[in-house]
């Protein structure tokens, strides 16, 4: 990432909003998000086959080897994104030189973490100030290298069960199903609860936040949501302003 310090540069100066994504970050998040979204819609049903909803929806995507292929095929799907990422990551190290530790978690993450309790519940008046990446952003992006592996291993091996069992114990089978069960709620409520609601519906950003999809920020979204990412790409001090 490029700094800046003094005046705001001119090109910056003439546009309204402050580029954030990439393309390439953009196209990641989408075929994640897509993948994401669809192996919600065809693995709860799964999960809870019993139920109502989940006989009526299954029977709407054509029958339970229609909804299972389905999920398999969004599971590639985000298998490649992780493979892009990871290529993404390497090209920016090795040839472009990029450092990208803007998303490396620091001590001041914690600090940050609670400041923003404490102005939730009114202990503190004003926002804490984030810079480019806040705790949230951070944990989202680190909770897929735990995350994604497990749904893809315990997925992989229950996909292919007697390939699996070859050269692993048959008890890895049930804890497989467990694990992909369990990982799979902890995922959707995480990014139900939190990743879509600040996000999306925080006040001055609902209904929705495009800048994931542009890969553009309006420079008054970013003074208060970045102010000291701001400060830095600008030279110009944000005030805070309680209640934004």
């Amino acid at each position: 990432m490029t700094t800046y310090s003094g005046t705001i540069p001119a090109e910056l100066a003439r546009e309204e909003h402050v580029t954030r994504f990439d393309i390439h970050q953009r196209v990641q998040h989408f075929f994640l998000m897509v993948s994401f979204t669809l192996l919600v819609l065809t693995g709860m049903p799964l999960k809870f086959a019993e139920s109502g909803i989940s006989k009526w929806w299954i029977s709407v995507l054509g029958g339970v080897e229609p909804t299972r292929l389905i999920h398999r095929g969004a599971a590639w799907v985000m298998i490649a994104v992780c493979v892009y990422h990871a290529l993404y990551l390497l090209y920016g190290i090795i040839v472009l030189k990029k450092k990208f530790t803007d998303i490396f978690p620091t001590k001041n993450d914690f600090i940050l973490f609670f400041q923003e309790m404490a102005y939730f519940t009114g202990l503190r008046k004003e926002r804490p100030r984030f810079p480019r990446y806040n705790w949230r952003e951070k944990f989202d992006y680190y909770a897929m290298f735990w995350g994604i592996p497990v749904m893809a291993l315990t997925g992989l091996v229950m996909m292919f069960p007697v390939v699996a069992t070859r050269f692993l114990p048959g008890w890895v089978l049930p804890v497989a199903l467990i694990a992909h069960s369990d990982e799979s709620m902890l995922a959707l409520t995480w990014i139900v609860v939190v990743h879509v609601f600040f996000n999306h519906f925080v006040p001055g950003v609902f209904p929705f936040n495009p800048s994931i999809f542009t890969g553009k920020l309006s420079k008054e979204r970013y003074k208060v949501d970045h102010p000291v990412e701001y400060e830095k790409l600008t030279g110009q001090s944000v005030q805070s302003k309680e209640g934004n």
